[in-house]
């Protein structure tokens, strides 16, 4: 129950002396809410007997002693006596508990996510005295921490919720909103444009299994099988544990990979001799990435074209560097181009002012002509329409 020392030790430990400093004196005024929140007489007979026993000193109202208080003074080399009565634990020694419990947590994580938010929000806060969470929900949160470290591979939300977290339904209610928003801010994995099933996905956190749709000839050995993806000239699907276990054989017959971003345009994209269609769904998650770039390796030393295709917007962009940048480095636009902007362009629908001033700080030459059409025009094209 709320006392009047908590409400002095309240306003210590809002004060810049609350590490610990007891040097000097300060005071409390007692305000109206104060006498609501504790009862008036309460507060009152309080404050006497805390000034019986010296730790404090009443000033009363001029003209109603005994009847309304101004204000309680008191040495602050009382305060340590203040926290035995209240029975609180001082603020200095629960904030160095929270932080030896962090930095020892940090110490053990790899991720330099999670590194860089603990020095650049958590620690900062400690120091500052104004972080607000318990020791409990930090301990929770650094153990979501400590899971997503250690995850190589995809993980079903449901399952790394119960595995670390002691209970399947937590990391959805708890935590999901902050680790996205968290890793959108220090993850360098992350892109502004991913939604946040493509967040969680970077992280090895999945909804559902993941899917690679492939059309073409791509030769896989899998359990000790050997699989033609070539005999399904409509493409066929790989999910995850495939992806995961299968090995890319050699002398593989492909001229031509295509990544497609949507999937209407995928499946309409015909069958070719030497070419392999890949659907990207988006953005490719850790894994798919992972075999795509085994997928780069076994081309090596063959004349292979890598192309995209994609929206002719500032997510369509972004998706093509980030192709670029993490799985093919040879990638070039297909019908990312200004004849395919211009043929399509009475499709356009306005770009929204904040992708836009966003387009217009990208620099990828491959894409700068219908960049800067898109900038000129205002106008953004959907690869659907090409259908």
């Amino acid at each position: 129950m709320m006392a009047l020392i908590d409400l002095i030790l309240d306003q210590y430990e809002r004060s810049s002396k609350w590490k610990g400093d007891l040097s000097g004196n300060a005071s409390f005024r007692v305000e109206e809410e104060h006498y609501k929140l504790l009862g008036k007489s309460t507060l009152i007979q309080e404050a006497k007997k805390l000034e019986e026993e010296q730790l404090i000193r009443i000033r009363w109202v001029k003209g109603y002693t005994n009847e309304d208080i101004e204000k309680v003074e008191y040495s602050l080399s009382n305060i340590e006596q203040f926290y035995i009565q209240s029975n609180r634990t001082p603020k200095h020694q629960f904030i160095g508990l929270k932080m030896d419990m962090v930095q020892d947590f940090c110490r053990q994580i790899r991720s330099p996510w999670i590194r860089e938010y603990t020095e650049q929000e958590v620690l900062p806060r400690l120091y500052k005295g104004t972080d607000k969470h318990s020791i409990e929900e930090l301990q929770k949160l650094y153990l979501c921490f400590m899971g997503l470290d250690k995850l190589e591979a995809p993980i079903f939300k449901r399952i790394f919720s119960k595995r670390f977290l002691k209970n399947s339904k937590v990391f959805e209610k708890e935590f999901q909103d902050k680790i996205i928003r968290i890793a959108r801010k220090y993850s360098t994995e992350i892109e502004d444009t991913m939604e946040d099933t493509e967040v969680l996905s970077q992280l090895y956190i999945e909804e559902y299994a993941q899917e690679l749709s492939v059309k073409g000839s791509l030769r896989l050995e899998v359990s000790g099988y050997s699989i033609d993806t070539g005999i399904f000239p409509y493409g066929t699907v790989l999910n995850t544990q495939t992806i995961k276990n299968a090995t890319i054989l050699d002398n593989l017959q492909i001229t031509k990979v295509l990544t497609i971003e949507n999937k209407a345009n995928y499946v309409s994209e015909p069958y070719e001799e030497g070419k392999l269609i890949i659907f990207s769904h988006g953005y490719f998650s850790p894994l798919e990435r992972e075999f795509l770039r085994q997928l780069r390796n076994k081309l090596e030393g063959q004349e292979v074209t890598y192309l995209h295709s994609g929206d002719l917007d500032y997510g369509g962009v972004r998706i093509f560097q980030y192709i670029r940048k993490r799985i093919f480095p040879e990638v070039q636009a297909y019908r990312m181009d200004l004849e395919t902007f211009e043929q399509y362009i009475s499709y356009g629908e306005p770009i929204e002012s904040a992708p836009l001033e966003k387009l217009k700080r990208i620099d990828e030459p491959r894409l700068q002509e219908v960049i800067n059409q898109i900038i000129k025009t205002g106008l953004v094209i959907e690869q659907e329409v090409y259908l």
